[in-house]
């Protein structure tokens, strides 16, 4: 009997266990789903790459996004505006001249801004050629770009950003979705648009919203206050905590003017994320992936970051 008994409390102890350990798994896993740009999760420095391997490729393109992601960086910062019809697109500029062949597709239509063109009119359009005219970051000439790619960059699309999110998606990847400034439609209806396509996408956990326009960031945080916001800044605010706690925000992006190290830890040790913009010389990547109130860094070369970042913490970076 009394061995029964024994064995019936083993089994017991043995069940318990059993429990403890399938609900301390079940917390890891939520866990390791949160948003690592909310604020008050712990988060490693990420490479965010800036428009996808803009220095590589043709900014804000999908194939960007896909070079970046060959060169190890965390996640892709991308840009976005609102056509005439009301469809997200990746697009930096209000006109669409410097990186697309609009003004020759249409040459009747000036100033080409992203407003007065339907979806359909910008699926015309050439989003690569430019890159490989202009050269911006000097690669190509420096013989960082491959033939190859260059014959690949031409006739590529400007993509919607659904399309950008749904390849986030499925590559297991993050976005900072950086959302333009526009005065042709409301911060509410952005925001109302913008969330419901985050949700409908699946990506509420790999994203974040940020944006110059602080009724934006209300107007998101107000439809769903699990969104991560970040407030993009040029000049450093007098109060940065207060500013961003007024917005509800998680994250603080500031210039090369507005950074400051000092303000930066005291903000990371309130939980914030802080995301500096935008960085390629060598040195300076290396000091700040050392600065202890940095948690990502803007580049145009992420392939660049991704090797200091191996070098520093000895081959050890994960995504």
């Amino acid at each position: 009997m009394k061995y029964l008994r024994h064995s019936r409390a083993m089994a017991l102890s043995l069940l318990v266990l059993v429990v403890l350990a399938t609900l301390l798994v079940d917390s890891v896993v939520v866990s390791a789903d949160e948003n690592i740009f909310l604020r008050g999760v712990d988060r490693p420095l990420l490479n965010i790459a800036h428009a996808g391997a803009a220095s590589i490729a043709p900014q804000n393109t999908i194939i960007a996004g896909e070079k970046a992601l060959t060169v190890g960086a965390d996640l892709w910062g991308i840009d976005t505006r609102l056509t005439k019809d009301g469809v997200f697109i990746l697009m930096h500029d209000a006109t669409l001249t410097r990186t697309t062949n609009a003004a020759e597709v249409f040459p009747d239509r000036g100033p080409w801004e992203v407003k007065d063109f339907t979806l359909k009119e910008i699926e015309r359009l050439d989003a690569g050629g430019w890159f490989l005219r202009d050269d911006p970051f000097g690669q190509i000439a420096a013989g960082s770009v491959p033939a190859e790619d260059q014959r690949a960059y031409v006739g590529v699309k400007v993509p919607t950003l659904r399309e950008a999110l749904l390849f986030t998606r499925e590559h297991n990847w993050r976005m900072d979705i950086e959302v333009k400034a526009m005065d042709y439609v409301t911060a509410a209806e952005i925001a109302d648009k913008l969330v419901a396509l985050i949700h409908a996408t699946g990506m509420e956990d790999r994203v974040m919203v940020s944006s110059f326009d602080t009724k934006i960031l209300r107007a998101v945080k107000e439809i769903d206050s699990k969104v991560p916001t970040a407030a993009l800044v040029i000049l450093p605010p007098l109060d940065a905590a207060s500013f961003l706690a007024d917005l509800g925000a998680d994250g603080y992006e500031p210039s090369p003017i507005a950074f400051s190290s000092h303000l930066a830890q005291d903000l990371v040790a309130q939980g914030y994320g802080v995301y500096v913009w935008t960085y390629n010389d060598q040195e300076k990547l290396r000091s700040l992936a050392q600065d202890p109130g940095v948690t990502g860094i803007y580049t145009d070369f992420p392939q660049r970051l991704h090797s200091i970042l191996v070098e520093l913490h000895d081959g050890e970076q994960d995504r």
